[in-house]
C-alpha cells in the first residue's frame, strides 16, 4: 500500500510539471512587420538651364553622346541627355572664340529667359560681343545635326522633311525662307532690349538673296542664315553688325515640316562645333 501512494503522488507531480512546462511553451504574440521608410518625390525644373560660357549646362550631369569621329562634337546616333549641350562665348576683337551649338538650339527664344516651353527646344547660343560694332566671320563650322535620330545634315543644310524652309515670326525675331534646305545655321544679332515687332523675313532661297553671299546686313531681330560661313568659293562671308547689336545668337530654325510656326525641336539631334572672331 505504501509503493502504491508512492506512485500516485509521484504521478500527480509529474502531470503538474507537465502541465507547468506546457504553460511556459505558449506561442509567443506576433509581432507587427517594422515600417519600411518610403522614397520623398523630388521636384524636378520646368526648364533645362541655361547654358554657361565655356561649358554645357546641367552641371556636368549631362552625359555628351559622344562621336567617334572628331569631326563630329555630338553624335547625332544616340540620345541627347534633357540638359543643353550648348556653350556661350564672350567675344575679344579679333580674337577667335570657340562655342558648340546643339542640335535643338532654338533661334526664335533668343533673349528669353528660358526657351519657349511648347517649341520643345533648348536655349540657343548666346556670343556677348565687343561694342562698338564691326563684323563677323566663321574660321570654323564642323559636326552634323539631324531633325530625328541619326540623320546627318551638315552646317550648310540639308533635305530634311523636303528641304524647304519657309518659318514665321516668333517672339520679336524674324522668320526665314530658304527653298533649298533645311536644318541649317542661323544666326540673330539683338540690342539690350528686345522688341516685340519682328523686322521683316530674309529670303536665302537661290533666286531670292542665296546661301553664298559675300557680306550680309541684317538688322536687329532678323534671323540670317550662315551654313558654314564660307561661300561657294571658300570665301570667308563678313556677317556685318548692326548698331546697337550687344548680343549674338546662333541656333536652328526648325517648324514642323519646316514651315509656319516655329516648334518641333524636341527630336532634333547632333550639333554643331563653331570658331568666330568679332574685327572691325
Amino acid at each position: 500500500m505504501r509503493l502504491r501512494t508512492l506512485s500516485i503522488g509521484s504521478l500527480g507531480l509529474g502531470l503538474g510539471l507537465g502541465v507547468a512546462v506546457l504553460a511556459c511553451r505558449r506561442p509567443p504574440e506576433p509581432v507587427a512587420p517594422r515600417p519600411q521608410p518610403q522614397p520623398q518625390p523630388q521636384d524636378q525644373p520646368l526648364h533645362p538651364p541655361w547654358p554657361v560660357e565655356g561649358a554645357g549646362s546641367g552641371g556636368g550631369s549631362a552625359v555628351t553622346p559622344v562621336a567617334t569621329n572628331p569631326e563630329i562634337p555630338i553624335d547625332p546616333a544616340k540620345p541627347m541627355p534633357a540638359q543643353s549641350l550648348s556653350t556661350n562665348a564672350t567675344l575679344e576683337l579679333r580674337k577667335p572664340a570657340s562655342v558648340i551649338v546643339d542640335g535643338r538650339a532654338d533661334v526664335f527664344s533668343a533673349g528669353r529667359p528660358h526657351p519657349e516651353e511648347t517649341r520643345g527646344g533648348r536655349p540657343p547660343v548666346l556670343v556677348t560681343l565687343v561694342p562698338g560694332g564691326g563684323y563677323i566671320t566663321f574660321s570654323t563650322v564642323k559636326g552634323v545635326v539631324g531633325c530625328v535620330a541619326g540623320a546627318t545634315t551638315p552646317p550648310d543644310g540639308g533635305n530634311c522633311a523636303g528641304g524647304d524652309t519657309n518659318i514665321s515670326a516668333a517672339d520679336g525675331i524674324s522668320g526665314i525662307i530658304d527653298h533649298q534646305h533645311t536644318q541649317f545655321l542661323v544666326g540673330v544679332f539683338l540690342g539690350a532690349s528686345t522688341s516685340s515687332r519682328a523686322p521683316a523675313t530674309l529670303d536665302f532661297s537661290e533666286k531670292a538673296q542665296g546661301e553664298s553671299f559675300a557680306e550680309l546686313s541684317p538688322a536687329i531681330g532678323q534671323t540670317f542664315y550662315i551654313g558654314d560661313g564660307f561661300t561657294r568659293s571658300g570665301l570667308n562671308q563678313r556677317f556685318v553688325i548692326p548698331s546697337g547689336a550687344t548680343r549674338f545668337y546662333l541656333g536652328f530654325a526648325d517648324a514642323f515640316g519646316f514651315q509656319g510656326v516655329p516648334g518641333a525641336y524636341g527630336d532634333n539631334t547632333g550639333g554643331l562645333a563653331v570658331t568666330l572672331t568679332q574685327a572691325k
